[in-house]
């Protein structure tokens, strides 16, 4: 409950926020206030209304949000989604430094990390494209392997550019990749023109599947119904794209037709560098659903990504990054070993059904629901499966597939799951603050 000094202390910002913008010659169209808490700290919020405003980047700028916090007397920075400013009205609580990624994150899910409002947990197709910048030793690299390990685990395909080799070389050869790892830019091209390749087949696909799907989850749907082709998600991962991007200046605009055809057709794209710059980040602006930016060199460069603040991320502070839609957050670690043996993480209910399936294998969704399970999960579990090559079809039942035994059969390499560490206060976190 939001104590009554919390909320005369808004009051106070309420009254005089108005005053300051109009000091600056600001139309002060503050559409309403809200006081409420994230994870135990209040926070006041004040959305522009953006049809009463011109000029809107005259209220981004750094010098009115300093003379702002001035004049209130509290933090203030600017609202990730949409226009207008966040006042901070207690201390933010601890952020680990040091987030292992969890034994226990769900499959088909995206686990991203620890922000301020706890762990952070989302579907493939809610992150969307992915853009994700950071110097050398910020955590981008171990980023981009938290992402390629969780796809490896749910049955993903992967097409990655690695120029530096220095990324997934654990990787080469590996059974989900559709191509070979492109280690130059001319590789790189190459691997863009298979992806959109993969989205001219996947297109081709849809068109022969009734019902005129619109997403690869209705595709999968009615394809099983058919008893057509599944298509996995495709992962690809573009690292050190701005050098891509410079040596092959056409690529850009095979990059824009992948980003939209991609979210059609379940191919996703992370695009990775140490650097954007203004000509590369305006082709990606509206393929891009999500921005994670670590210690990046400049503060243009942050706000040109959308993640104001990155430049000051202290470099005692690896996997700590500021994004557009968490804000604040400690990414998941997972160790580079790992990746060359991803083993899918069952659960004891999972591995209890394929037991109780015996040596025969047949399963079907009359048989889940008589041990126990809803008609709902039995359908979504053996759809899944399916989706992976772990169950086959066989008329109206399924049975399991020797993909899915070897799996079981095969003892996975136990990842550090120890609890992370307090670590510091949200001041400590960027360099040169107190």
């Amino acid at each position: 409950m939001i104590s009554r000094r919390v909320q005369h202390i808004a009051e106070g910002i309420a009254y005089r926020l108005p005053q300051v913008l109009a000091k600056r010659r600001l139309v002060p169209a503050i559409e309403r206030y809200a006081l409420t808490e994230v994870n135990g700290v209040p926070i006041l919020v004040a959305p522009l209304d953006t049809r009463r405003v011109e000029r809107l980047e005259q209220y981004a700028s750094d010098d009115l949000l300093r003379q702002i916090a001035a004049e209130v007397g509290y933090p203030v920075f600017l609202a990730t989604k949409g226009m207008g400013y966040v006042f901070l009205l207690g201390h933010l609580p601890r952020l680990p430094r040091r987030a292992d990624f969890p034994l226990t994150a769900p499959m088909n899910t995206v686990s991203v990390g620890v922000g301020i409002s706890g762990a952070i947990n989302l579907r493939w197709q809610d992150l969307g494209h992915v853009l994700v910048a950071g110097q050398t030793g910020s955590g981008k690299s171990v980023f981009l392997r938290l992402l390629v390990y969780q796809a490896l685990r749910d049955g993903m395909n992967l097409l990655l550019s690695d120029l530096d080799q220095a990324t997934f070389p654990m990787l080469e050869g590996h059974e989900q990749l559709l191509a070979d790892i492109a280690t130059t830019p001319e590789k790189g091209v190459l691997l863009v023109q298979k992806a959109l390749s993969e989205c001219d087949r996947r297109a081709e696909l849809f068109r022969r599947v009734a019902g005129y799907p619109d997403t690869l989850d209705e595709y999968n749907r009615m394809a099983g119904l058919d008893g057509r082709e599944r298509l996995p998600r495709v992962l690809v991962v573009l690292d050190e794209f701005s050098a891509l991007a410079v040596s092959t200046p056409e690529i850009r605009q095979q990059i824009a037709q992948l980003g939209w055809r991609g979210r059609k057709f379940g191919v996703q794209v992370v695009f990775a560098a140490q650097e954007f710059t203004k000509d590369l980040v305006g082709p990606l602006r509206e393929q891009v659903n999500t921005a994670v930016c670590f210690r990046v060199r400049s503060a243009e460069m942050a706000k040109r990504v959308h993640c104001a603040g990155a430049e000051s991320i202290s470099p005692q502070r690896p996997g700590l990054a500021v994004t557009d839609r968490w804000g604040l957050v400690q990414t998941y670690f997972v160790d580079k070993s790992l990746l060359g043996e991803v083993r899918p993480v069952l659960s004891d209910e999972e591995i209890e059904m394929v037991q109780r399936a015996g040596q025969g294998g047949q399963v079907s969704i009359p048989k889940l629901v008589e041990w126990g399970w809803s008609e709902w999960r039995a359908r979504k579990l053996l759809e899944e499966w399916e989706q992976r090559g772990w169950v086959v079809r066989e008329g109206t039942n399924r049975r399991i597939a020797p993909k899915l035994r070897e799996i079981l059969s095969t003892p996975q390499t136990p990842q550090s799951a120890s609890k992370p560490s307090n670590g510091s206060v949200y001041a400590e976190i960027f360099a040169g603050e107190r």
